[in-house]
């Protein structure tokens, strides 16, 4: 539910009655929001984490020194190539879709890459079709990627993708990425400038928000979400 708060007055400014009704509308047909902060809940009353290969399922915990820690979700793959550290979000219990590219589906990601390879695809996170195991090629979804030390935005339709080259990803930030009717935009800690605009191979399948990790030359990978949200803006 969205509480819509479009007016701003400067003080002593006239408003007028329309203005402070629309202002005050809690709109289900302009917006529906799932934040998750990732604290306290155990990590699959809201995640699935079925697509896990060899790797630890996610859990949260706390990363740091006694009673100055940080609360995340961890992703950890273990040190074998080829292993895998993965959650889905679920709907109604399950792993399962939960929103439309019609919906223009914004999905917001505050996340650590704590430890990867710097070769080969070792990250991804974003929206995706629920059911496709992380890593294949041409994922239907719009996502970022980690691949060879450099950040990606990538759109994927299931048969093909569009892979753009974002540059050296920062440690931790937050990634947000936007599909719209014409395009998809990708931003990186500014929320007002893309990082990265795709406009080909727009995902058109129903998508679902999913972060995963892989090992790659026997060297472990980690991950730590801080947190996750999803805005359906349903604007046509």
């Amino acid at each position: 539910m969205a509480a819509r708060h479009k007016a701003i007055k400067a003080i002593l400014e006239v408003g007028h009655a329309s203005e402070w009704n629309d202002d005050h509308i809690s709109d289900f047909t302009d917006e529906v929001t799932d934040e998750d902060m990732l604290l306290g809940a155990a990590v699959t009353a809201s995640w699935d984490t079925a697509q896990t290969s060899g790797g630890s399922a996610p859990v949260w915990s706390v990363v740091g020194a006694a009673g100055q820690g940080h609360a995340f979700v961890v992703l950890n793959t273990g040190g074998a190539t080829g292993n895998i550290s993965s959650m889905r979000h679920k709907l109604g219990g399950a792993a399962s879709n939960i929103t439309s590219p019609d919906d223009l589906p914004v999905v917001t990601c505050a996340l650590e890459v704590a430890a990867v390879h710097t070769s080969g695809t070792v990250a991804e996170w974003g929206l995706f079709a629920s059911a496709t195991s992380p890593f294949t090629a041409n994922q239907a979804g719009a996502y970022f990627r980690v691949n060879n030390g450099q950040l990606y935005a990538v759109c994927g339709t299931g048969a093909a993708e569009t892979a753009t080259l974002i540059g050296a990803y920062d440690q931790y930030a937050q990634y947000r990425v936007e599909v719209n009717s014409a395009d998809v935009r990708f931003y990186v800690d500014s929320m007002t400038t893309p990082a990265a605009t795709i406009t080909t191979n727009r995902p058109a399948v129903d998508l679902t928000m999913k972060v995963s990790v892989i090992s790659a030359n026997d060297v472990d990978s980690t991950l730590r979400l801080d947190a996750v949200g999803l805005q359906r803006l349903r604007k046509k």
